[in-house]
């Protein structure tokens, strides 16, 4: 689709290097590449997993025929905290360039990258250009000139020359270096990694232009409850307390990096989301939080660590938890969960019976192990439930907020519990712990699909709503592809549960016999590895 074309003279002027050019016409027009390239303007992700994002610091627009400056957005963008790598951020100043087409400044941007590790690699200002031509409607060129005096000083992340220009013209596509002084004879290979990204940023171009031309729009909204730049700052600052003393001392057989990156951006989003509800000043103190099915206690042991109050509750014990300090250990507790809506009398009876504590009921378990005789049948009251330090039978503070984090049997249950609450949910499972697919509602489907996955997310959505949840839904930006979360923060009738609504919810769930059971059994099962 492009030939490479470096040793013929570009159509831009003698210091520019013509790398590559579609061999034929592209099928889409000089709307569908500036919609499309303006997006990659400000999201340079797309270009470079290596960049985290860019925090635009200058944006103004002009017109074309007479360039006058339509509008001028200045935005104070900071720098994120910590010992990080920064070269000449204080350079907020748009750069111009010189070529040998009559082109005119449409769209002049500053931004400032952000790359995944700003320890490793430095954090630069960038002036990204649109340039429109008078003479040819269908002609835009995109420019990218770093802030930067030299190779030398050229990040990783970008290629090392002094300006790359991405042009449209007459029809074809092609990509423009401008080498530094002295440097005109790096590019005649195209194994060399500056050429590997020109193309790279030419497919990019015409995937994301065909997009625009054929309609495509984002099914997937991230950053909708907590700002992005507040959470990868934060991300950030996590990262580089914990992560490598967790993936260094990791003692569980699964992968280090999935689950101590994945949970460091948990605890990033979490903080993030607790500064927004209960505000800036001393958070820590306004609530605890409880992590119910916390697995391998990461998110627990970050949470703490930065000061936060708060339990995780797991039925099996992970050899995790041995390797953090003690005052963790301490807040980390091997117990089977039930919910007190199981055990306790109805409130309507509470109201006649005031002295009573349980419902009366009784669970039988059936037992099969290898030091039993035979299998065997144990029967379970609600008091001894009640009264069993092995037991958690979510009776919290009221300050408590509820973290479900991949809990499986547990998901469709936490918005029943009557706390604030998250739930990031992984494997579907009914009130009673089985495993069940829910259905896709037809209005969701046109947004999430009809997967497994979907028909659960969307099922702990209307859970959390039929009981008074006013509920926000989150993509997280973690390495997982179950990255949704629901976030229930307001419901009137939170002082009142459990209301006549959860227990209409169970009721309409097919009740929660079997939960009893199922969960005891989980004692006796080996740890999950999430």
């Amino acid at each position: 689709m492009f030939d490479y074309c470096v040793g013929a003279r570009s159509i831009l002027g003698d210091k520019w290097v013509c790398v590559y050019k579609s061999t034929e016409a592209v099928s889409f027009k000089k709307r569908h590449f500036e919609d499309a390239m303006n997006n990659v303007i400000r999201h340079p992700n797309i270009n470079s997993t290596v960049i985290l994002r860019a925090d635009i610091l200058l944006e103004n627009h002009y017109d074309v025929d007479s360039s006058e400056l339509l509008s001028s957005i200045s935005n104070n963008a900071s720098v994120p905290d910590g010992e990080i790598q920064v070269l000449l951020v204080d350079d907020i100043t748009a750069r111009t360039i010189d070529t040998d087409l009559d082109l005119v400044i449409k769209d002049e941007l500053v931004r400032r990258i952000i790359p995944r590790n700003p320890f490793k690699d430095a954090v630069i200002n960038q002036t990204c250009l649109i340039h429109n031509s008078k003479s040819s409607q269908e002609t835009s060129m995109v420019t990218y000139i770093p802030h930067i005096i030299n190779e030398e000083q050229c990040p990783f992340y970008i290629p090392a020359v002094a300006l790359v220009s991405i042009l449209l013209h007459e029809g074809h596509l092609s990509i423009h270096y401008m080498p530094f002084p002295g440097h005109t004879d790096l590019f005649q290979d195209e194994s060399q990694r500056a050429i590997r990204t020109a193309l790279r940023l030419l497919n990019t171009a015409v995937k994301h232009s065909m997009g625009s031309m054929n309609g495509y729009s984002k099914r997937v909204n991230h950053d909708v409850v907590v700002d992005k730049v507040l959470f990868q700052d934060r991300y950030i600052k996590l990262k580089k307390i914990y992560s490598k003393w967790l993936v260094d001392n990791w003692v569980e057989t699964t992968d280090p990096k999935k689950h101590v990156f994945e949970d460091i951006a948990i605890a990033a989003f979490l903080i993030e989301l607790w500064k927004k509800v209960y505000g800036e000043e001393d958070t820590e103190t306004k609530f605890q939080f409880r992590d119910l099915g916390c697995g391998n206690g990461i998110l627990c042991y970050i949470l703490i660590m930065e000061g936060f109050k708060g339990i995780g509750i797991d039925a099996r014990q992970r050899k995790s938890w041995s390797i953090y300090p003690e005052s963790v250990q301490n807040c980390l507790k091997e117990q089977v969960i039930i919910p007190s809506v199981l055990l306790r009398p109805h409130p309507d009876m509470k109201g006649y019976a005031p002295h009573l504590e349980h419902n009366a009921n009784f669970f039988p378990v059936h037992l099969c192990s290898s030091h039993l005789i035979a299998p065997a049948t144990v029967m379970y009251s609600s008091a001894d439930l009640i009264q069993s330090p092995h037991v958690n039978i979510t009776e919290f503070p009221k300050d408590t907020f509820i973290i479900g984090n991949h809990s499986d049997e547990l998901t469709c249950w936490i918005p029943l519990l009557g706390y604030r609450f998250i739930v990031i949910p992984c494997c579907s499972h009914n009130l009673n712990g089985a495993k069940v697919r829910y259905t896709v509602p037809s209005e969701a489907r046109v947004r999430h699909g009809n997967s497994m996955y979907a028909g659960l997310v969307e099922h702990v959505d209307y859970l959390a709503r039929a009981v008074g949840w006013k509920t926000e839904k989150e993509m997280l930006r973690i390495p997982s592809t179950r990255n949704a979360a629901i976030i229930g923060i307001d419901n009137p009738e939170l002082d009142k549960f459990p209301t006549q609504k959860v227990y209409d919810v169970i009721l309409q769930e097919g009740g929660a016999n079997g939960w009893v059971q199922s969960t005891m059994m989980l004692m006796n099962g080996p740890p999950r590895s999430h």
